[in-house]
């Protein structure tokens, strides 16, 4: 028995002998047409004859199949470490979202933030995402900077570990807890302790260690997720090793420019600088998508060293090369020092965009407009022309990198990539009388990429028919049941129509139309409507000459219709107002006591109050603004609501154990304390299990990210801090709830509008 125990002790204590003793793994994948993929297997080990022998490594697919898969070379790259690959195919039976793993024992002895590590696993993984909706088939991304690194102690630490995605997609990092025997997180993992901050750029990949505490070796993980029109469509998690010493060092600078752009057909040229504060030479280096794509721009000298290492880079762009994202270029400063060599890491995003379509011209033509321009010969990679419009001018000039057009315009035309001409009518409704309409028109690429977009055309529609410009409650009494109408006389009337001119109101309610004034007034007061009972009401005015020639048609104008529901210690509120006009801000008014006082004012359609309380009523209305662009129209125009009664309830969902998670598309963080911050709507926090919400710009480029249920997101950018601008955004917020039916998670996606 004595024997027998000694040599299971022997045998435990031989297994780290006879481990891989891994530092750093990834897996990449390479589409090869159809569902078949070539997948590699990067590994960095400390070289001992169990490394010698592992030739193959496991590799689960994610489909119910697993291989063993091959190694195809190996490298010494220094610090006691081998670099392996192994490689091999595999092809999958049908669409579906894969998860390809590797899991392998033992990591090397002594990581800090690893008990134990030299008898926990390596596991890693990568997500493929196989859809027929991607087109032909996705690719993950390429990690070009290497997992191993070095850092002191009470110095900043800085890596990137420079990915480049071949389809463009929009990438997002973030930290993930390393992970070991099948699958899990490693226990008691802990992320590297810091005097200030441990953390990883969400945008661009930027790891910063600010400062490393204690000497030693450390892992960490860093999950890479790809989207494609705010769909996740693939990840890589790589598991890589930093080395921190005790050393008096101080990391090298780096001098260049800062992100970019360039119209394709020109050429980037830029030099990129380096130097070490200790006066150490430097190894300059530059890594990055630039230098992947064809063309590729090209580095002279490749690399350089020295104590002010220069290298001058040059991009000849082509159309080729326009895409949503931009492309990354990472620069790399190693200086020399002893015994430990300290880095420096910089990123330049180089955005490739299309020149603007030329020589736009509008013009009136039977209560159309026809537009004309140059046809779009520049880049023959174009896939279509869109044609935007908006009411009333925006004249400005596009800022150099700027491309697409600024909110406030609509999509009226998506055309063929030939089109040099496109006729508005407006899909058959009517143009605003004395109303200017103006247009751009930009050149989309097969990734919906947009150019710069063209300069403005502008056409004026006449006033020659009467003008509706009120439909409101009666502002005097909000609850005097009666309606105030108003309208205007045309500006420019056809000499042969004769004075003097009378009108006649008609009323739509509830889809019975009649007559209810007719006189030479312009205001009406209709005593027959209380606003708070209808469902359906809308004025329309026609405009007669003495002779009972009818002059024209006003167009239809309907009243804020207001309503209102009650939540768990919320009121949401929304409204509509369809009218000729444009409306340019809505106020919301509350009852306090015995008197109406205003909480927000907004440029959306919807409101929630949270500064209600269960069981309570609590009565609203609201009060909108707008304008002609007409020359004698009184501005503003202002228009009321009926007055509305909201309950808020604990109880407010119809089944109180559903799970509701309901996102509102506005709000408006502009300091004044009303809608300043992007929160749910809606909400049951006790059926909410987890939250995560990632936001892109209209290019598709990563602004934010959260797992915080309410979001609470103030509209700054993840990384940057800085305030996004005016405009639309677009989420993807999946969602884990508890149902009746167990846990689910629902994927939702949206628009999100930030006015300031």
């Amino acid at each position: 028995m004595r024997k027998l125990f000694s040599l299971v002790v022997f045998l435990l204590l031989a297994i780290p002998l006879w481990a891989t003793h891994q530092r750093a793994a990834e897996i990449i994948y390479e589409n090869k047409g159809g569902n078949a993929y070539e997948f590699t297997l990067i590994t960095y080990n400390v070289p001992n004859e169990a490394w010698n022998q592992r030739d193959s490594l496991l590799i689960k697919w994610g489909d119910g199949f697993q291989s063993y898969v091959p190694r195809i070379g190996y490298q010494d790259v220094g610090n006691s470490t081998v670099r392996s690959v192994y490689r091999a195919m595999h092809t999958y039976s049908s669409a579906g979202s894969y998860t390809i793993s590797m899991e392998d024992a033992n990591r090397n002895n002594g990581v800090v933030n690893i008990a134990n590590s030299v008898n926990v696993p390596m596991y890693i993984e990568s997500e493929l995402v196989i859809s027929p909706f991607l087109g032909n088939g996705n690719n993950s991304v390429q990690l070009l900077n290497p997992p191993l690194d070095q850092g002191c102690v009470g110095r900043p630490f800085y890596h990137n570990p420079a990915a480049y995605d071949p389809d463009g997609d929009s990438l997002s990092y973030r930290l993930v807890p390393c992970k070991g025997a099948y699958g899990q997180d490693v226990p008691g993992y802990t992320y590297p302790n810091a005097s200030s901050l441990f953390d990883i750029d969400p945008i661009t990949g930027l790891l910063s260690w600010e400062n490393p505490v204690l000497q030693g070796e450390y892992n960490i993980a860093i999950l890479i997720e790809e989207w494609r029109q705010g769909v996740k469509v693939g990840s890589v998690i790589r598991d890589m090793q930093i080395l921190i010493n005790a050393c008096d060092n101080n990391p090298p600078q780096i001098m260049t420019i800062g992100d970019t752009c360039v119209i394709a057909g020109s050429t980037l040229d830029f030099l990129i600088q380096a130097s070490d504060p200790d006066g150490d030479e430097v190894t300059l280096e530059v890594t990055g998508a630039p230098l992947q794509v064809s063309p590729s721009a090209t580095l002279t000298p490749e690399w350089d060293y020295g104590l002010y290492p220069t290298i001058e880079f040059t991009w000849n762009t082509q159309c080729s090369l326009i895409r949503k994202m931009p492309y990354q270029l990472v620069i790399h400063a190693k200086d020399h020092a002893s015994p430990v060599q300290l880095s420096n890491v910089y990123s330049i995003n180089i955005s490739i965009i299309g020149p603007e379509v030329e020589n736009l011209t509008a013009e009136l033509k039977n209560n159309a407009v026809d537009l004309t321009w140059s046809a779009y010969s520049f880049c023959p990679n174009v896939e279509h022309i869109y044609v935007y419009r908006r009411l009333g001018s925006s004249p400005y000039q596009a800022d150099y990198c700027e491309t697409g057009v600024r909110p406030g315009y609509q999509l009226v035309g998506q055309l063929s990539k030939n089109a040099t001409s496109f006729h508005d009518d407006n899909g058959g409704a009517e143009f605003q009388q004395g109303m200017e309409y103006c247009y751009r028109v930009v050149a989309v690429f097969g990734d919906g990429a947009e150019s710069r977009p063209s300069d403005e055309a502008c056409v004026l529609f006449p006033n020659n028919q009467p003008l509706m410009t009120k439909v409101s409650n009666d502002s005097d009494d909000l609850f005097a049941r009666r309606m105030l109408v108003g309208w205007a006389r045309p500006r420019e009337i056809d000499p042969q129509f004769t004075a003097p001119f009378t009108y006649s109101l008609i009323r739509n309610l509830e889809g019975v139309e009649n007559t209810v004034y007719s006189g030479m007034d312009s205001t009406f007061c209709d005593v027959d409507v209380d606003l708070a009972e209808v469902h359906s009401l809308h004025y329309k005015v026609e405009m007669r000459d003495a002779n009972q020639q009818l002059v024209g048609k006003s167009a239809v104008a309907h009243p804020v219709m207001l309503t209102g529901t009650g939540g768990n210690r919320t009121a949401s509120l929304q409204w509509e107002e369809t009218v000729p006009w444009n409306v340019d801000s809505t106020e919301v008014f509350k009852k306090v006591d015995t008197v109406f006082v205003k909480i927000a004012s907004t440029d959306a359609k919807e409101y929630v109050d949270n500064q209600v309380y269960n069981d309570v009523e609590y009565q609203y209305y609201v009060r909108t603004f707008g304008h002609y662009d007409i020359i004698g129209i009184p501005k503003p125009l202002i228009n009321y609501s009926a007055v509305i009664t909201v309950k808020p309830s604990e109880h407010g969902n119809p089944d109180p154990d559903e799970p509701v998670y309901e996102l509102p598309n506005v709000f408006t963080p502009n300091g004044d304390q009303i809608n300043d911050v992007f929160v749910p709507r809606r909400i049951t926090p006790d059926l909410i299990v987890k939250v995560d919400m990632h936001i892109f710009n209209r290019w598709g480029r990563f602004v934010y990210e959260t797992k915080d249920i309410f979001i609470n997101w103030d509209g700054r950018a993840t990384g940057t801090g800085l305030p996004c601008s005016t405009g639309t955004y677009f989420y993807v917020c999946d969602v884990e709830m508890i149902t009746p039916e167990g846990p689910v998670t629902k994927r939702l996606q949206g628009s999100i509008m930030i006015v300031r």
